[in-house]
């Protein structure tokens, strides 16, 4: 995962308790703590920005493909 914050890239997998240490909520939330910096990293949004990333491209070349 990169985070969206500070770049710092990281294996989710790799981290204890999702990284919430330096969070204060300690719930069950889905959020993803960088390592680095703290930020809280959705992996959900990840998954909408690689749908929005594929999608723009299939539009992208259905247009070259009209053109």
């Amino acid at each position: 995962m990169k985070c969206r914050m500070c770049g710092f890239e990281f294996d989710e997998n790799d981290l204890e308790n999702r990284g919430c240490s330096s969070c204060g909520k300690h719930s069950n939330c889905n959020q993803i703590h960088c390592p680095n910096c703290g930020f809280a990293n959705s992996p959900e949004l990840n998954q909408e920005f690689e749908f929005i990333v594929k999608l723009k491209d299939k539009i992208k070349n259905r247009k070259k493909a009209t053109n």
